[in-house]
């Protein structure tokens, strides 16, 4: 055989050797990248079904607002268990501005200011004002549109509490009086 036989063959086995090569390792990173993405769908299918189960959660809560009566004990518990099944939903969504902005609403539902002269219809005007706005936020999530800009009479019922922020790293305490 002549050389130019043995170099073509070489450089063919090197060419097919070097072309598996780059090919293996472009599907390596195809799949790497398509597993990160399936991570990102998951997270994001997670996150609107929490945010779904969370809108669900306020309306009742705003619905049971609605009714005519006293906040007695049963309904209070009612609320804080429903506040609460809030909260550990939004820990799911990975929007930190409207984890916050509706973990500001849900804390000020139950709670009253010190020397609160409210009515009871008065109080379960500002539950369904704070209602609207996380219900408005968690909307706006769904529809991937900015959060809404809280309303002036929702930061009229804010001032009503002597602290101005709540700590974003959950640091705010207030304890309820237990009678």
């Amino acid at each position: 055989m002549d050389a130019s036989v043995w170099v073509g063959a070489v450089f063919g086995l090197v060419g097919t050797g070097v072309g598996g090569g780059l090919s293996l390792w472009s599907s390596a990173i195809a799949q790497r990248q398509q597993a990160v993405r399936a991570r990102e769908e998951r997270q994001q299918v997670r996150a609107s079904t929490a945010v779904e189960a969370a809108l669900a959660e306020l309306l009742e809560i705003q619905r049971d607002a609605r009714r005519a009566g006293p906040l007695d004990e049963a309904r209070k518990q009612l609320l804080h268990e429903r506040i609460l099944h809030v909260q550990v939903l939004m820990q799911r969504v990975p929007d930190a501005a409207l984890r916050t902005r509706v973990r500001e609403d849900t804390f000020f539902m139950p709670l009253a200011p010190p020397d609160d002269t409210r009515t009871s219809q008065e109080r379960r005007v500002a539950i369904m004002l704070l209602c609207a706005d996380a219900i408005a936020c968690l909307g706006a999530y769904l529809r991937t549109e900015p959060l809404p800009p809280p309303a002036e009479r929702l930061e009229t019922l804010r001032n009503l509490w002597p602290f101005n922020e709540i700590d974003p790293d959950g640091r705010t305490f207030i304890y309820e009086a237990d009678g």
